[in-house]
């Protein structure tokens, strides 16, 4: 059944729960959401695998006092074994103050998500920065 209730309450769950891991900067716990052949598409690079994912945010991590990250505009569109996540975020807590318009800016997600031996994992995730490309504005600035 397509967007499936008892999934997308599954997803919802799961995706509460990756923010509140990152807010803890749990990366352990954030790298078990992945499955072996996840591949992620993250703004700055590109992560094959739950290892190369926590490494990427071992990177990031120095800049951030407390974490957080905000949602808005999610879609969930969930079956039995599949599901499929589209979303603004962004990333709070920088511990110098960010003025640059990449920082002020809602980036875009999508995050696919298996069911794999009855646990949903991430198969494949991609943030992009909102840049329109024949003005060279950037779309989505926070208010």
């Amino acid at each position: 059944m397509y967007n499936n209730s008892v999934a997308k309450g599954q997803i919802e769950k799961l995706m509460k729960q990756w923010a509140d891991e990152l807010a803890k900067k749990d990366l352990e716990a954030i790298a078990k959401h992945y499955a072996d052949e996840s591949i992620v598409f993250d703004v700055m690079d590109h992560a094959n695998g739950p290892q190369e994912y926590k490494k990427l945010w071992e990177d990031c991590l120095p800049y951030f006092d407390n974490i957080e990250i905000e949602y808005k505009d999610m879609q969930i569109h969930a079956e039995e074994n599949m599901a499929f996540v589209f979303f603004l975020s962004r990333l709070k807590g920088f511990k110098e103050t960010q003025n640059t318009d990449m920082a002020k800016s809602w980036l875009r997600g999508t995050v696919c998500y298996r069911k794999i031996k009855g646990q949903w994992k991430t198969v494949h995730e991609h943030i992009s920065f909102p840049v329109n490309c024949i003005t060279e504005k950037i779309e989505y600035l926070l208010d």
